[in-house]
This record gives C-alpha cells, structure tokens and sequence, in this order.
C-alpha cells in the first residue's frame, strides 16, 4: 500500500491487513482499536511489520457486536419465591 493512499482510494480491502489498515477498517483511532478489538493478528513474517489482522475475523467480531445477548439461563428454583409461589416474569 503507497503511503497516504486512503481507504477510499483502494480497490478494495485487503484480506489481511496491518494494525493502522485494520483500525481504519473498523473505523477506530488505532489506540481504541489496539483497546477494544479482541482480534489477534497472524504473523506472516518473524518481525512485527509482518503481524496482519484477517478481514474475515474482524468482519467476526464487528458482526458480534451487533447480535442479541444470549438469554441468561434460569434454574427451575428461581421459577419459585421463598414463599413457594410462581413468579411471573
């Protein structure tokens, strides 16, 4: 990639990207991305220029934020009160 060459000028993105591409693919400053994103980046050299971030896993994680929190399961005794009687939700 030339440097200055923003997203918007590339073709696409990338399959796999460094930290600064990859924190301007999820839209985040690269300090909150290095914060936040759960995603480990793969080594495709032995140095750290060659850590990259797989667009699929990002997509991933993204895509998780969006979901529904799964239901929180209830045991059959908080279907009762200390008084024997059914709760109703």
């Amino acid at each position: 990639m030339t440097k200055g060459l923003t997203p918007s000028e590339m073709p696409g993105w990338p399959a796999a990207m460094n930290q600064q591409m990859a924190a301007a693919y999820c839209g985040l400053s690269v300090d909150i991305f290095v914060e936040k994103c759960p995603v480990k980046p793969i080594s495709i050299t032995e140095s750290r220029a060659g850590r990259r971030y797989l667009k699929q896993r990002l997509d991933e994680w993204l895509n998780s934020l969006d979901s529904p929190a799964t239901p929180k399961r209830v045991g059959m005794g908080a279907m009762w009160d200390a008084k024997g009687e059914a709760v109703r939700a």
